[in-house]
C-alpha cells in the first residue's frame, strides 16, 4: 500500500468529494440532487480538475473480481494471449506492456485490456479466465451508467437541457464503432530489482504510466490501495500524490470537455509512479478507468457557462494545441492514438 509517511493531497483535504446518495438512476434521476451535483462537479473540476465520487452505487466486490480476472489472464501463456490482442480498429483487447507509450525516457510496466464491446465471444474464453463476462460485462453497465448520470448533472450546470450532452454519448459500449468509449482494465506488475534507484547509473528506468492528459470527455478511476497516481492540479506545475479513499471513484477531466468549455475544466494531467520502498515496489497495483467519449460524429450543442469566480490561469498541454476548435471528436481520438500507441 501506499507509503504511509506520504502527504497526499486527500491526506490534506485538498480533493472535493461528492456524494451521490439520493441521485436516482441515469433513467429516473432526482433533478434537484442532479442539478446539486452539477454545481459542485463544476466547481471542482475547474478548480481542481477532479473529484471523488462516493456513494456511487458500485460495489468495491465487483472491482475485485475483475483485479482478479485481470490477474489470471496476466498469468496465462503469451500464446494463449496473443489470440486477444487489441484489435487496430475497434480498440478492443489485450495490451501488451510497452505498446502503449506516455514517456520515452522509461519503460513503461502496464498490462491492459480494453473493453469496448461486451460480445462474450470477444472476452477470453471461460476455460481461460472463468467468469471473465460475467465480472466485466455488469461492471461496465455500472460504470456507463454513472457516466450518464454526470453527463446530466454537467447539462444542468451548461444551461442545457438533460438529455442534450446523453444524446452526444448516446453509443457508449453499443459495440457498433460509432462510439469509442472505453471500461481499461490495468494492471502494473511489480518493478523489476534492476531498477534500485539513483545509486545504479545503468540500471533501466521504469515508470507505470508516463504523463498524459486523457482525451475523452472525463474518466472514472477505481483504484487499489497500492498507489502511484499522481496529478498536475489546473494551475500547477508541481506533481502531487492523489492518495486513496477507500469505495470511492475518481472523476477526471479529458482534453475534450476542456475543449468544449474552453479550458474553464482543463484537462488534469496525470502519470503513475512507482512507489518507493521495498514492500510496495514488489507489489502489483491495480486498476480499472471507464473513459466517457462522445460518439464520433457528435455535435456539442453551444454552453452556456457562466461561472461565478474566474478559474486559474490555465496553460494548456501540448496535446491540447490543436485548432481553435475541434472538428469532430473523431479526428481527435485519431490523432491522439497515433501518438501514444508505438
Amino acid at each position: 500500500m501506499a507509503n504511509p509517511q506520504e502527504e497526499t493531497l486527500l491526506a490534506r483535504c485538498e480533493i472535493p468529494i461528492i456524494d451521490l446518495a439520493h441521485i436516482g438512476t441515469d433513467v429516473c434521476p432526482m433533478k434537484s440532487v442532479v442539478r446539486r451535483i452539477g454545481q459542485q462537479l463544476f466547481a471542482a473540476l475547474s478548480t481542481k480538475g477532479l473529484a471523488m465520487l462516493v456513494n456511487h452505487g458500485i460495489a468495491e466486490e465487483k472491482l475485485k473480481a475483475v483485479y482478479a480476472d485481470l490477474d489470471n489472464f496476466c498469468a496465462l501463456p503469451e500464446g494463449c494471449q496473443a489470440q486477444y490482442l487489441c484489435n487496430p480498429v475497434s480498440k478492443h483487447g489485450y495490451v501488451r506492456p510497452g505498446t502503449e507509450q506516455f514517456d520515452d525516457t522509461k519503460k513503461e510496466l502496464r498490462h491492459s485490456f480494453n473493453i469496448t464491446t461486451l460480445s462474450a465471444a470477444s472476452m477470453p474464453a471461460q476455460e481461460e479466465v472463468p467468469d471473465f463476462p460475467s465480472h466485466t460485462v455488469p461492471l461496465a453497465h455500472d460504470l456507463t451508467n454513472l457516466s450518464r448520470v454526470l453527463l446530466q448533472a454537467l447539462a444542468s450546470v451548461f444551461g442545457l437541457p438533460p438529455s442534450a450532452l446523453l444524446a452526444c454519448h448516446s453509443g457508449m459500449l453499443k459495440s457498433d464503432g460509432c462510439n469509442p468509449s472505453c471500461m481499461q482494465l490495468l494492471y502494473y506488475p511489480p518493478v523489476p530489482p534492476e531498477d534500485k534507484g539513483p545509486c545504479c547509473h545503468d540500471a533501466i528506468a521504469y515508470t507505470r504510466c508516463g504523463a498524459h492528459c486523457d482525451r475523452c470527455t472525463f474518466t472514472l478511476v477505481a483504484q487499489d490501495s497500492e498507489g502511484g497516481l499522481e496529478v498536475k492540479l489546473n494551475g500547477s506545475e508541481k506533481w502531487q500524490s492523489v492518495g486513496h479513499l477507500p469505495g470511492a471513484i475518481l472523476v477526471q477531466t479529458g482534453e475534450l470537455l476542456a475543449n468544449w468549455t474552453t479550458n474553464l475544466l482543463p484537462a488534469l494531467m496525470h502519470r503513475v509512479v512507482v512507489p518507493t520502498g521495498m514492500y510496495a515496489r514488489a507489489r502489483g497495483r491495480h486498476c480499472v478507468a471507464f473513459f466517457c467519449h462522445p460518439d464520433k460524429e457528435a455535435t456539442v450543442p453551444p454552453l452556456n457557462i457562466t461561472p461565478a469566480p474566474a478559474p486559474p490561469v490555465f496553460t494548456p498541454h501540448t496535446h491540447l494545441t490543436l485548432h481553435h476548435r475541434l472538428l469532430n471528436a473523431a479526428h481527435h481520438i485519431q490523432k491522439r492514438f497515433r501518438e501514444t500507441y508505438a
